[in-house]
């Protein structure tokens, strides 16, 4: 049973997506390498990768530097199980909200005349215009990378906190009884114990991210423009709006080809970390 659940749901799409890969758009017949060829001479998917890009970079370099932060303090400060329980139970809210309801929840909120945050800002202060967050491409990448941020460095911050917690009490005491301060206590005693899990926490980030779209679907749909347009999108736009599954299922096996060696190379330096 299990074997034919994996070649019904993996398998069998796989060998799908690489037939219609190999096959002409609308006249069919065989292609060759054509549709993976014309990908290097795609001008809107090289624009697409380059919003892509920027997405990765910011939403896993803020959430694991935010997640991270986070983790140090919980661990340093709060000291108390029930508090540590209440900060686990807030950071989970989250996780578990569906990535639509996130992308609705944020769209309200940046709606220039009456959403919260442009409110908040008149309320601090500012007189100025109202604020139009997703009506420029920087403005708009801003938001759709909070959501991402609000939504996934809790889960970043719980494997790290798992991480510090497994760093064993006597070899933090034996730190601070020779002087060792916070920062080379992080260095030389907790960062060790951090970098495969690191390491883990970006290539699932970076997986995730790569593939984000229901939120960036309800609050930008790509726009403005292609500013966020990204691959996941320029893929969707390719295969149900223009019906070009032959150049969509190309595009989908290089994502396919660049994860699995991202992994490959992830797993090799994991198990090297942990012999």
């Amino acid at each position: 049973m299990p074997v034919l659940f994996l070649l019904t749901v993996v398998v069998y799409p796989l060998f799908y997506a690489i037939g219609l890969s190999l096959q002409y758009y609308r006249v069919g017949g065989f292609a060759g390498l054509h549709n993976f060829a014309f990908a290097f001479e795609d001008r809107l998917l090289g624009a697409s990768l380059r919003a892509t890009a920027l997405y990765v970079v910011l939403a896993m370099g803020i959430e694991c530097l935010l997640g991270l932060a986070l983790a140090v303090a919980v661990q340093r400060t709060v000291r108390s199980a029930l508090g540590r329980t209440l900060a686990y139970l807030l950071f989970i809210v989250p996780m578990v909200t569906p990535p639509v309801a996130a992308g609705v929840i944020f769209r309200l909120m940046y709606i220039p005349e009456y959403g919260i945050v442009n409110v908040v800002l008149r309320d601090l202060g500012y007189h100025g215009r109202p604020i139009l967050w997703m009506s420029s491409p920087g403005m708009a990448m801003f938001s759709v990378v909070s959501v991402d941020v609000w939504q996934w460095m809790p889960f970043v911050f719980l494997v790290l906190f798992a991480g510090l917690s497994a760093v064993p009490p006597d070899m933090i005491e034996a730190g601070e009884v020779d002087g060792a301060g916070g920062w080379a206590r992080f260095r030389h005693l907790e960062l060790p114990y951090l970098k495969p899990l690191l390491l883990l926490v970006l290539v699932f980030r970076f997986t995730d991210t790569l593939r984000v779209f229901d939120h960036v679907q309800v609050l930008t749909m790509g726009g403005p423009g292609a500013s966020t347009e990204f691959l996941s999108l320029y893929l969707y736009r390719i295969a149900f709006k223009f019906n070009n599954l032959n150049y969509a299922s190309a595009l989908a096996l290089y994502v396919v080809i660049v994860v699995s060696i991202l992994f490959a190379v992830a797993s090799r330096y994991l198990s090297e970390e942990l012999a």
